[in-house]
């Protein structure tokens, strides 16, 4: 990674100015990381990531409640084990893969392209709010980000290989990480689809045929089939289904204001991207790379969607997190090719501020001027409250939603109260009686985006705070 800048004294004045932009999103990814409690998916991953678990509990853990592979609560079980078991070591591991992002897309665009457009991409990488958002998230969708762009930059290097031997590095290294980056997120698999459409219009339309890289994938493609077959009945037990297909208004940005912060921004680059690929198709036409990243761009949108006509909707913007990197690619590739030197660098200085400036809308800058909005479920607060008041029994009670149902709620959530009160010294009892034979006063804490039902029997509700997040906290009287 250190070799990805070299300092050159006429361009000092630049190369500060991205180690600025660096350590902005160095900062913006580790600041205030713990702030907020854990919100409802993270809580799962907390639960599932137990050290002291075994590896089969941990196994049917992620199995019951999750829809992706086991490979990344594994790591981050690890690394509890090693640090400890607390929401800061999960949150900590997405923000350190986060931040490695920033440098693995760099050094990407700049086996690319040979000009200086891989400062710019670092630039928008380090910036981009929704990368970061997701590098302060408990969550695997940083995580295979930062894997597809390894498997990409040794893709790269295995492709304009010239040596004969087979098993070489390169070979070795984009065989494991793209394998790896499947095992983390199903939806890897779209990478490994373009890479085959890449290298069958490479073979069909330029006489170019890599054996390398025909061998790697036949080897990738055979662990996938094993994988697959294993992965069906692995999430056959998950009844999730909450996921919509996309209307008509989601053609208008594809998911950009989403990956950009804000619509406006999301239309800004969205046409920046539609104007430079038209600009520049003849080039593009005989530029590889630049051919590849569009069949990944494309692909990237179009499996899960016709999956989602076809079968069931699975496109979400977190699951295809990784299809901003053909999108940063392009756009910082295709810039640099803009002959007029006083418009390139108007065009770049435009982009990177509007980057920049978006911040002063986000949490991100306003954390350190005024206290940060809060958007998960505040459990410390709730806590407060309990430890402040006479009453320091708490309950976890849900009737139509329930352990009995196999989403572990009630489980999940106590489990990460107990390492919240432990680590406040808060002398409060959580219950684990059935509501029913509970009598006297209790607090009773439930997410309303879940379920808030009364107990049964007699009652009668003597306090009750709706807290951010979703969070509500009533006091009960059961008699």
């Amino acid at each position: 990674m250190i070799k990805l800048f070299k300092f050159q004294e006429n361009n000092l004045l630049i190369y500060s100015f991205v180690c600025l932009i660096i350590l902005l999103g160095f900062v913006f990814r580790f600041y205030n990381i713990n702030y907020e409690s854990l919100w409802l998916d993270e809580i799962y991953s907390f639960w599932v990531t137990d050290p002291s678990l075994s590896f089969t509990e941990t196994y049917l853990r992620v199995q019951t409640t999750e829809s992706i592979p086991f490979l990344y609560y594994y790591l981050v079980k690890m690394c509890n084990k090693i640090f400890g078991y607390d929401p800061i070591v999960g949150r900590c591991f997405s923000a350190f893969f986060g931040f490695l992002s920033i440098f693995s897309i760099g050094l990407l665009c700049k086996k690319i392209s040979q000009n200086k457009s891989y400062l710019f991409a670092t630039c928008l990488t380090s910036l981009n709010i929704f990368l970061i958002v997701n590098s302060q998230e408990m969550r695997v969708y940083i995580f295979t980000f930062f894997l597809i762009s390894l498997s990409l930059i040794f893709f790269v290097d295995l492709y304009k290989e010239e040596k004969n031997k087979i098993f070489t590095k390169n070979f070795i290294l984009f065989t494991f990480f793209t394998f790896i980056a499947i095992l983390s997120h199903p939806f890897a698999i779209i990478l490994l689809a373009s890479i085959i459409v890449f290298i069958t219009i490479d073979y069909l339309f330029f006489s170019n045929n890599n054996h390398k890289i025909n061998i790697s994938l036949l080897l990738i493609s055979i662990l996938m089939i094993g994988f697959l077959y294993h992965y069906i009945d692995y999430v056959s037990h998950n009844k999730i289904g909450w996921i919509e297909q996309p209307g008509i208004k989601f053609f208008s940005n594809f998911y950009f204001s989403k990956f950009f912060g804000s619509r406006l921004l999301g239309i800004i680059h969205l046409l920046t991207l539609i104007v430079l690929l038209f600009c520049f198709k003849k080039k593009i036409e005989k530029n590889k790379e630049i051919i590849f990243l569009v069949i990944f761009l494309i692909l990237s949108y179009f499996i899960p969607l016709i999956y989602g006509y076809l079968i069931k909707p699975i496109i979400f913007p977190k699951y295809i997190i990784f299809v901003l990197i053909p999108i940063i690619l392009i756009i910082s590739t295709l810039v640099f090719l803009i002959e007029n030197k006083t418009v390139k660098k108007l065009m770049i200085s435009f982009i990177i501020l509007i980057n920049f400036a978006n911040h002063f809308t986000e949490s991100t800058l306003k954390q350190f001027f005024s206290e940060k909005q809060r958007f998960n479920p505040n459990f410390e607060k709730a806590f407060e409250i309990v430890k402040d008041s006479q009453i320091k029994k708490i309950n976890f009670y849900t009737n139509q939603i329930n352990d009995e149902n196999e989403n572990y709620i009630n489980t999940v959530i106590s489990n990460y109260s107990k390492v919240i009160l432990n680590e406040k010294n808060f002398n409060i009892e959580i219950l684990k009686e059935n509501t029913e034979n509970l009598k006297g006063k209790i607090w009773n804490i439930c997410l309303i985006i879940i379920s808030c039902d009364k107990p049964p029997g007699k009652f009668r509700i003597l306090e009750e705070t709706l807290l951010e997040g979703g969070l509500r906290l009533s006091l009960w009287e059961i008699k």
